[in-house]
C-alpha cells in the first residue's frame, strides 16, 4: 500500500453557529495585535467588508462578543479583543496545535 498521511485543518462550532477556523483565527490576532479591523485586513490580505462581516458574525453567534470597537473621540477608536475573545484565540491555538502535533506525529 502506498504511504498515507493525514491532511487537514481545524475549526471549531458552537451549537448557536459560532465557527472559528485558522482564517478567523488569524484575523483575531491581528485585530489584537494591532487594535484595529481595517489593519487586521490588510495584514490577512481581505477586504475591510469581508473582515468586518466576520467580526459581526462572530459577535453574533456567540454567547458574549468576541471583538468590540470603540468610534474616535479625544483617545482615539479602536477594536480590541473581549476577555472572550481571547479566551477562545488560546482555546483555538491549543487545538490547533494539538492537531498539528497529531499530523506530525502520524505522518507515514
Amino acid at each position: 500500500m502506498e504511504d498515507l498521511r493525514i491532511e487537514g485543518h481545524i475549526w471549531l462550532e458552537t451549537p448557536k453557529g459560532l465557527k472559528i477556523g485558522r482564517g478567523r483565527a488569524l484575523l483575531l490576532e491581528f485585530i489584537e495585535k494591532t487594535g484595529s479591523i481595517a489593519a487586521a485586513a490588510r495584514s490577512t490580505n481581505i477586504s475591510y467588508r469581508k473582515a468586518w462581516g466576520m467580526v459581526q458574525e462572530m459577535n453574533q453567534f456567540a454567547p458574549l462578543p468576541l471583538v468590540i470597537k470603540n468610534v474616535g473621540g479625544r483617545e482615539g477608536g479602536g477594536t480590541f479583543l473581549t476577555k472572550e475573545g481571547k479566551s477562545l484565540l488560546v482555546k483555538f491555538r491549543k487545538i490547533n496545535q494539538e492537531f498539528n502535533q497529531f499530523k506530525d506525529k502520524n505522518a507515514n
